[in-house]
C-alpha cells in the first residue's frame, strides 16, 4: 500500500511517499514558491526512488490549507487530477495539523502542545493549538484566523506552562517579538519551521487506515478566508478601480 502526499501551502513545495509500515521517502524544492513547476517532478522522484509507477498508488493526499492561496490551489488540483486519472481516493490533511506533527518530531516528551501559525499579514495569522494525546492530536484552540495579540492572550488564559508549548510556522518570522514578549515559549528552528510533505504523509496514513478518504471531487481547499480580490469585489472597490482604468 502506498500513499502519495503533496504539500504546497508554504514557501517550499514537497512530496512524500509512505507505505503501510510508515516508511517515508520525501523530496523537497529548494526554491521558494516554485510549486507549479516542481511538484510533479518531486512526486515522480519519490516514486522512482522506490521503483514504483503511479499505478502502484492507493491514495493521494494533499495539504488543503490554510496557507498560500495559490499554493493550496496547485496542491489540491494536482492531487485531484492524479486521483481522477488513477481512479483512487483522496485524503484531505490540514496544513496546521501537519505542522503540529512536524514539530512533535523535533521536541522532547515534555513538550505536549503545538502552536502552528501561518502569517496572514496585517497582524493576522492562521493558527491553532494542538495537544498530543495517546490517539493523535487534540485541537485545544480550533483552527481559524486570529489576530496575533488575541491568539497570545487566549493561549495565556489556558494556564499552560510556556515550556510545554512550541510554535512552528512562518508566523514566527512575522510575529516573533509578540510571541517572545508574551512568554518563554519554544520556537521551531529554521530547519523544521515550515510545512513539509512527510508530516502530511503520516497523518494521511492514519486517515487512510480509519477510512477517512474522499473522492477527487470532494477534495476541497480550506482557504480559511476570502481572497483580497473577492473581498474587494464584494465591497465594490475592485469594480470601481477597474472602471477608472477604462
Amino acid at each position: 500500500m502506498y500513499i502519495l502526499s503533496i504539500e504546497t501551502t508554504g514557501k517550499y513545495g514537497s512530496a512524500a511517499l509512505i507505505d503501510a509500515e510508515g516508511k517515508i521517502v520525501s523530496k523537497s524544492s529548494n526554491e521558494e514558491m516554485n510549486h507549479l513547476k516542481d511538484i510533479l517532478f518531486l512526486a515522480d522522484g519519490c516514486l522512482k526512488s522506490e521503483g514504483l509507477r503511479p499505478t502502484s498508488l492507493d491514495a493521494v493526499a494533499a495539504s488543503i490549507g490554510p496557507g498560500s492561496f495559490t499554493g493550496i490551489r496547485i496542491g489540491v488540483s494536482t492531487a485531484r487530477g492524479l486521483a481522477e486519472m488513477l481512479h483512487i481516493p483522496c485524503i484531505a490533511v490540514s496544513s496546521l495539523e501537519g505542522m503540529a506533527v512536524l514539530a512533535d518530531e523535533h521536541v522532547n516528551e515534555k513538550v505536549r502542545f503545538f502552536a502552528p501559525i501561518i502569517n496572514a499579514r496585517r497582524g493576522q495569522l492562521y493558527g491553532a493549538l494542538y495537544e498530543r494525546t495517546k490517539v493523535g492530536y487534540k485541537a485545544v484552540l480550533s483552527e481559524k484566523q486570529y489576530m496575533i495579540d488575541k491568539f497570545m492572550e487566549t493561549l495565556q488564559k489556558l494556564g499552560i506552562k510556556d515550556s510545554e508549548v512550541v510554535f512552528v510556522g512562518d508566523g514566527i518570522d512575522a510575529y516573533e517579538s509578540e510571541i517572545t514578549g508574551s512568554g518563554a515559549y519554544l520556537l521551531a528552528d529554521n530547519e523544521w519551521r515550515y510545512q513539509e510533505a512527510a508530516s502530511v504523509a503520516r497523518l494521511a496514513l492514519q486517515k487512510y487506515e480509519r477510512g477517512e478518504v474522499v473522492s477527487c471531487d470532494e477534495l476541497i481547499p480550506n482557504y480559511m478566508r476570502k481572497s483580497e480580490a473577492e473581498m474587494r469585489l464584494e465591497s465594490g472597490t475592485l469594480s470601481s478601480k477597474i472602471g477608472k482604468l477604462r
